[in-house]
């Protein structure tokens, strides 16, 4: 008989209590999705860390989580571990009551196996999950196709914590940022900004006399195209670099477009698969989140170069080392089942099924 589910580990709060403590102290709360990644990257909530949680570690760990996946991103891992967030909020699709949950649910394993690894005064999940709080709360949450900044209008203590730190270098020479960075000409030129690449249809390229400029005018949809793009923003980004200068990649919210360009980037130019230049990139800026239309331009854009350059025996630079443990995630999702095996994104909608594809570094198109 399995054992009965410790309810002491955590505390239920309603979406209102959540919302009010993203509203109010957003900088001192720690936001965990313990969904699949691929209904993550769906829709989440806006700053929260999608926990890497698959189904056959917890097998072998007898339900344990290292806390390196529970918060993937390290900067956030060592403010956790240094005391800096007051509050921890875990959620999942839907659970209303932890005493009927599972004791392999990703919910309370993620809940007990942070009670093991972290001191903390309270640990809090959403009563209802994302469910209830994206009914209630919807300018919380983060869609591929809408505006995250439009968003996050209602919010701006969430907006300033989005934005708080600025640019954020991904590579030397190499900045992330969304619209706000590119528009504060001290902070630029304080960090050596020469060129921007502006992956937007809004923004304004307000320093034309001061820096480069290169535009891609794409929006942020489902049907956007941003795989024709590139070989020319790699290009771009290439020039700056070569020339000793430093190059800001932004769109409006520095969340999806810019990100994805990023990713991008690093793939091909640093040899890095399509999970290793993702969590490379998320490390740096922890809100990004690609929409899903460009996730999967980023899957054909690493089947394409790896295709290309099969004869080219290259690995992944040890810079970007990888997680080293095959993850499996199996998430049903408008009656079709998707997965993620190794390093590889498998975001085929297709019924029945397709299998994920096995782990294969990626090798520089170059």
């Amino acid at each position: 008989m399995e054992n009965p589910v410790d309810t002491s580990v955590s505390s239920g709060i309603y979406p209102s209590k959540a919302a009010a403590l993203l509203q109010t102290q957003c900088q001192y709360t720690l936001i965990l999705d313990a969904r699949p990644f691929m209904a993550f990257n769906v829709t989440h909530i806006v700053s929260a860390i999608n926990v890497h949680c698959p189904p056959i570690l917890k097998r072998r760990s007898n339900g344990f989580v290292a806390l390196e996946n529970i918060v993937p991103c390290e900067t956030s891992r060592k403010l956790l571990l240094d005391g800096h967030f007051r509050h921890v909020i875990v959620y999942d699709a839907q659970t209303t009551d932890l005493a009927i949950s599972t004791n392999d649910s990703n919910l309370y394993s993620v809940l007990k196996s942070l009670r093991q690894q972290v001191e903390l005064d309270e640990v809090y999940f959403i009563i209802g999950g994302y469910k209830e709080l994206s009914a209630q709360y919807p300018d919380l949450c983060v869609r591929p196709g809408i505006d995250t900044n439009e968003n996050l209008l209602s919010f701006p203590a969430l907006r300033r914590h989005c934005n708080k730190n600025g640019p954020v270098e991904i590579i030397d020479g190499l900045y992330l940022g969304d619209s706000q960075s590119s528009s504060h000409l001290e902070t630029l030129r304080e960090i050596g900004i020469t060129a921007l690449l502006n992956v937007s249809t809004t923004c304004k390229n307000l320093f034309e006399s001061d820096f480069e400029y290169k535009n891609i005018p794409v929006n942020d949809t489902e049907t956007a195209d941003l795989t024709s793009w590139f070989n020319e923003a790699n290009n771009f980004i290439d020039s700056v670099r070569n020339n000793k200068g430093k190059v800001l990649v932004h769109c409006q919210a520095g969340i999806s477009r810019s990100a994805t360009i990023c990713i991008a980037y690093l793939m091909c130019k640093d040899n890095l698969t399509l999970e290793q230049a993702y969590d490379h990139v998320k490390s740096r800026r922890s809100v990004i989140s690609p929409n899903l239309n460009f996730m999967r331009q980023l899957q054909d854009f690493e089947k394409k170069s790896l295709s290309t350059s099969s004869h080219t025996n290259c690995s992944p630079d040890d810079d970007y080392p990888s997680s080293g443990s095959s993850m499996e995630f199996n998430f049903n999702y408008m009656s079709s089942s998707v997965s993620l095996s190794s390093n590889s994104f498998d975001f085929s909608f297709a019924s029945p099924p397709l299998p994920a594809s096995p782990r294969t570094p990626l090798v520089s198109s170059t």
